[in-house]
């Protein structure tokens, strides 16, 4: 009887058709962090190419240094960023099946509001629900806005930053295989 309810709710698609809007949803849930991921591969080219260049003519340990060090920190915020936009991702499936069972329920989302990746990812999944109206009136009340950027735990506590709970949360959240939709 689960099974086959399961089951109903789901429409035939073609693999392409199902293969391409999770693609699209992929990229809508963490636009912010893909747009990051971007930047972030620019600057690797660009100071890697200081980084080689000095090394080549070996002139100056200290700016060896440096663009070494600007190269490295733009690849590691590379893997942050895609680790992080698919973590969002997992958290817009979950989403939209809690939308799907339950409706609009502000106790289901508190959880998710604190991060602007996360609201990006819910208002993904609210857009497609029709509930656009109803999300942005919970995060004004709850008194974020369009430039609260960083998760506001992080504002508050910033030695949150060094637990493993953090981390865990945030680029390591597990697949999740949403129940009802294909995307």
């Amino acid at each position: 009887m689960e099974l086959a309810a399961h089951i109903s709710c789901r429409q035939i698609y073609s693999v392409r058709k199902v293969i391409l809007m999770r693609v699209l949803r992929y990229l809508q849930t963490g636009y912010l962090l893909h747009l990051m991921g971007l930047f972030s591969i620019l600057m690797v080219y660009f100071f890697g190419k200081g980084f080689l260049l000095h090394l080549e003519n070996g002139t100056g340990f200290w700016k060896l240094v440096f663009f070494g060090y600007i190269t490295l920190y733009f690849f590691t915020l590379i893997c942050f960023s895609q680790f992080d936009a698919r973590s969002r991702y997992q958290n817009y499936k979950m989403i939209k099946d809690k939308f799907h069972e339950y409706g609009f329920d502000a106790r289901l989302l508190k959880p998710f509001i604190y991060s602007r990746c996360q609201r990006d990812a819910i208002a993904v999944a609210a857009r497609e629900f029709n509930l656009q109206s109803e999300w942005k009136s919970l995060t004004y009340i709850s008194g974020f806005r369009w430039y609260h950027i960083l998760p506001a735990i992080i504002v508050r506590r910033p030695r949150m930053l060094f637990t493993k709970a953090y981390w865990s949360k945030t680029l390591f959240v597990k697949t999740y295989r949403s129940k009802y939709f294909l995307w």
